[in-house]
């Protein structure tokens, strides 16, 4: 019979991997997007949940340059229209 009094408990680290089509393993990582703030797991070089927080980022950090072409593009129709 053995006891377990002189034996130390080890951590087991769990690794989730991502299989892509050609044998490519990529370690998964919980991340926090920066956009909604929602945690999902994604590889390291992922920074957004979705490709609505991304391209809705995009438009933030862009929105002057949108919003000017916006005006341009209504004033040019208005004016040939």
């Amino acid at each position: 019979m053995h006891t377990l009094a002189g034996m130390r408990k080890e951590k087991v680290l769990i690794q989730r991997i991502a299989r892509t089509s050609y044998t490519r393993r990529l370690t998964l990582e919980t991340k926090t997007c920066p956009t909604c703030h929602a945690t999902f797991e994604g590889v390291k070089k992922r920074r957004y949940c979705s490709r609505a927080c991304q391209a809705k980022a995009d438009y933030e950090r862009h929105a002057d340059q949108y919003r000017k072409a916006r005006v341009d593009k209504y004033h040019a129709e208005k004016k040939a229209g």
